[in-house]
């Protein structure tokens, strides 16, 4: 009788373990530090990104405040096309006057400035002006030509030809100076030379951008929603009603500070032979050729954990220490040529 093989019995399959306890605690504990370290890396990333976030639009607003006052201080003394400038006055003229006699006798000084004042002209009052800082005064012509009709009370200049010779005239707009009292010509003798709006800004720095109560800078914890922010402001001759006023624009934040080394030129070649930080008398300013601008910007936000204790130097007004306080802060130094008066004296 045949032999039956041998038959393995068959093994039933091993019952599959699930994860222990421990394990699961392993496993969580090592997913929490791998987040941790997400979150940690995140934060730092964030943060990189905010602060330069905050030192580009510092640098944006120091470049930009220099290039207003560059193309600003260039076309000071731009009178038209061919430019008069006038009598130098005996005496320094008030820069806000708006009357017409004093802002043609002013023509003669395109640069007028103030070193860090304590009386302060235009009514600047004191809490709106960062004591210490200078004020800077420019005139001109404005590149635009004006339009007609005329504004009335508004002063204009017109360059040109008269009587085969060359002529300027300054009058503030009535019914009746056109044509009677702009009546130059251009060179072709036949058409009508250009009539230009006479133009006064007047540059400070106020340490606030908006006003609580929209007119006076009160206080750092008030203004410009409770970090106050120092603030490149103008003031700009303008009319209203037909009356001549001086509004004020606010320009540029974060500007903390403006001091301004002015070139005289004593020898009559239109280059500076020395600078100082405060002309004296008016012939001292009609000698302005050059100026070198020194501007300290500031972000207008903290930085955590950062305090600002270096030492700024701003030309000839010496170094200033910042304050201790959490901003950081960058100075702007450029030599700008007064090019109008200069380029009339290098012949």
């Amino acid at each position: 009788m045949p032999t039956q093989p041998f038959l393995k019995p068959l093994s039933l399959p091993s019952r599959q373990r699930g994860m222990t306890l421990v394990e699961w605690m392993v496993s969580i504990t090592i997913g929490l530090f791998l987040l941790a370290g997400l979150a940690v890396l995140f934060q730092h990333q964030s943060s990189a990104q905010y602060e330069l976030e905050k030192t580009s639009r510092q640098i944006e607003n120091g470049r930009y405040a220099m290039q207003l006052l560059k193309d600003d201080i260039e076309l000071a003394g731009y009178n038209g096309e061919y430019g008069g400038t006038g009598t130098v006055p005996a005496s320094m003229p008030d820069p806000c006057a708006t009357g017409y006699a004093v802002l043609e006798s002013a023509l003669a000084l395109p640069i007028q400035g103030y070193d860090a004042p304590s009386t302060l002209p235009c009514s600047i009052s004191s809490s709106n002006f960062k004591s210490g800082t200078d004020i800077l005064v420019i005139r001109h012509a404005d590149t635009a030509v004006a339009t007609t009709p005329l504004t009335v009370g508004q002063t204009y200049i017109q360059t040109g030809i008269k009587n085969q010779a060359l002529s300027f005239v300054i009058d503030q707009a009535s019914a009746t100076t056109l044509p009677s009292r702009f009546d130059l010509l251009k060179k072709d003798g036949t058409t009508a030379a250009p009539v230009r709006k006479y133009v006064v800004h007047v540059y400070y720095i106020s340490p606030c951008s908006v006003p609580t109560n929209g007119s006076t800078c009160t206080s750092a914890n008030t203004d410009d929603g409770g970090v106050s922010v120092p603030t490149l402001k103008r003031l700009e001759l303008s009319y209203a009603s037909n009356v001549a006023t001086f509004s004020n624009v606010p320009l540029v934040e974060g500007i903390e500070n403006m001091q301004i080394d002015y070139g005289i030129d004593s020898t009559g070649d239109g280059a500076p032979d020395s600078f100082t930080t405060s002309p004296t008398t008016p012939a001292d300013w009609a000698n302005v050729m050059a100026l070198r601008v020194h501007l300290l910007a500031r972000n207008n936000e903290k930085t955590g954990g950062y305090s600002d204790t270096k030492i700024y130097n701003l030309g000839l007004a010496g170094n200033t220490t910042a304050t201790n306080d959490s901003f950081k802060r960058h100075v702007y130094s450029q030599l700008i040529r007064v090019v109008n008066p200069s380029s009339r004296r290098d012949q």
